[in-house]
C-alpha cells in the first residue's frame, strides 16, 4: 500500500480515496445567518476572525478549493443560498483571493426534528447538536472531485461505476534545432 499525490492509496492494485480531511475547520459561534436577515456586525467579524486565526500566512493559492458548511437546526429552515453568500463573502480575501478558486460548495443542515444519516466523528456531532456553533470546512488542492453522478431516472438496480476525466499532457515534439548532431 502506498500513497500518491498525498491522498490516493493503492490497495491490492485498486485505487482508494480515503475520507477527506479539511485543510481548515472553522467553528463559528451561533447559527449561519441569511443575507436577508439583519445579522449583527459580530457575525461577519466572527467568521473572519476564525479564518484569520487558522490561516495566518495569507489566502490559499489553490484553484481547487471546496467549502462545506455544516449546521444543526430544529424547526427553523435556513435560507441556504443566502447564508452561503454571506459566509463565502466573509472568507474572501482571508481564505482565498477570488471566487474563481472555489470548485464546490456544500451546505448541510442537520434537521434535528426530522432525523438524518451522517458519517464522522461523534465529537463533531456533539458540538453541532448543541446548536451553539456551526462548522465551515475548507478543502484544498485535491485533483479529483468525488461526486455520485445519478439523476432521478437512474434505475435503483444500476451499480455505481467510476467515471474519470484524465487530462492528457501535451506531447513534447522535437524540433530540428533540438536534435543532437550525429
Amino acid at each position: 500500500m502506498g500513497q500518491r499525490g498525498g491522498y490516493l492509496v493503492r490497495v491490492d492494485g485498486v485505487r482508494v480515496l480515503p475520507d477527506r480531511r479539511p485543510r481548515l475547520s472553522l467553528w463559528i459561534d451561533g447559527r449561519p445567518k441569511s443575507q436577508r436577515t439583519r445579522a449583527p456586525v459580530w457575525y461577519v467579524a466572527a467568521l473572519q476572525a476564525a479564518a484569520r486565526k487558522q490561516l495566518q500566512r495569507g489566502p490559499l493559492s489553490s484553484s481547487t478549493i471546496d467549502v462545506e458548511i455544516i449546521y444543526a437546526t430544529r424547526g427553523a429552515v435556513l435560507d441556504v443560498d443566502n447564508a452561503l453568500k454571506r459566509i463565502l463573502d466573509a472568507l474572501k480575501g482571508i481564505v482565498y483571493d477570488s471566487d474563481a478558486q472555489i470548485r464546490a460548495v456544500k451546505s448541510v443542515g442537520l434537521r434535528l426534528d426530522q432525523g438524518f444519516r451522517a458519517r464522522g466523528s461523534p465529537d463533531v456531532y456533539k458540538r453541532l447538536l448543541s446548536g451553539k456553533e456551526f462548522l465551515v470546512n475548507i478543502y484544498e488542492g485535491e485533483r479529483e472531485t468525488d461526486v455520485y453522478l445519478v439523476d432521478a431516472s437512474t434505475p435503483e438496480t444500476e451499480k455505481p461505476s467510476l467515471v474519470m476525466l484524465a487530462i492528457a499532457q501535451p506531447a513534447v515534439t522535437e524540433s530540428p534545432a533540438m536534435r543532437m548532431p550525429p
